[in-house]
């Protein structure tokens, strides 16, 4: 028998690519198919909490899937040729390429808007580090007051990073305001294959409504890509009990192998093939 650690870790994998198979079969209700989440027990339980404390956000919070995403602004004629080239949700697996097919790093802002199933944090001195159960991965939030930088990307600056670079600070006891720029262009901003510049900013408000409830929101502002700012998503966060976090990961041999098996034939991709 195949161990079970690995049955799970390939169904983790190819997860975000089931939904877009060709066949446009009637699914049964999800509540047939598989038990309530954790997160979802949570909010249904919507037990009373205590008080929120003060200027502090660490520990283990359960999420969904990812929050609802907003409809984007009209976008600048640069905007609609790049999102032009990009293939998400709409299109079957065989024709999509999102670099998530392949496992390449989801990246920022898509970390806080899709695969949001649980993010922690842990404090620093001169940071808070914010954990992310989809890939085990984790980000750097300054709080020291230093300034964010100006000329990534610029000679003499430094690179881009498919993480950004993050600066934070309380803006009162229970709402913590981070700015992020310098994104890795290669990186949707979304599931829907919605692209982004070299210029994006990118701010995020964590709310602590009370001990168990964190809301997250997050602001867009690119003007090259988008007409004007935007919210493109809201998403209420449940405090773990058990502060634990599964193991979440995309592999790259096991995608490929979904690819190739399962997702190219049902597509009907003429054979098409992804290499090792």
């Amino acid at each position: 028998m195949r161990n079970p650690a690995l049955v799970i870790s390939i169904a983790l994998a190819v997860t975000p690519l089931i939904p877009f198979l060709a066949a446009p079969q009637k699914q049964p209700p999800q509540a047939a198919q598989n038990p309530p989440s954790v997160y979802q027990d949570l909010m249904k339980a919507n037990k009373p909490s205590a008080p929120a404390p003060k200027r502090d956000l660490i520990g283990a919070w359960a999420g969904p899937i990812g929050g609802r995403v907003e409809p984007v602004p009209p976008m600048t004629t640069l905007g609609q040729k790049l999102f032009s080239m990009n293939k998400g949700d709409a299109y079957t697996v065989a024709e999509r390429n999102d670099p998530l097919n392949t496992c390449d790093p989801l990246g920022f802002p898509q970390a806080v808007i899709f695969e949001t199933r649980s993010i922690g944090f842990s404090q620093m001195k001169d940071r808070i580090i914010e954990f992310f159960q989809y890939e085990k991965v984790w980000r750097e939030i300054f709080t020291d007051g230093r300034a964010l930088p100006t000329n990534v990307g610029a000679k003499g600056g430094p690179d881009p990073r498919y993480y950004g670079y993050s600066v934070g600070h309380w803006e009162d006891d229970n709402n913590f305001v981070v700015d992020t720029v310098g994104m890795d262009d290669r990186v949707w901003l979304d599931h829907d294959g919605h692209p982004h510049s070299a210029d994006l900013k990118v701010q995020e408000r964590y709310h602590r409504v009370d001990h168990d409830t964190l809301v997250l929101t997050v602001n867009i502002d690119d003007p090259k890509i988008y007409t004007k700012p935007f919210e493109i998503v809201k998403t209420t966060f449940k405090w773990i009990p058990d502060q634990t976090f599964e193991e979440q990961l995309c592999v790259p041999s096991e995608a490929i192998q979904y690819l190739n098996i399962i997702g190219y034939p049902a597509g009907d991709a003429q054979g098409k093939k992804v290499q090792h």
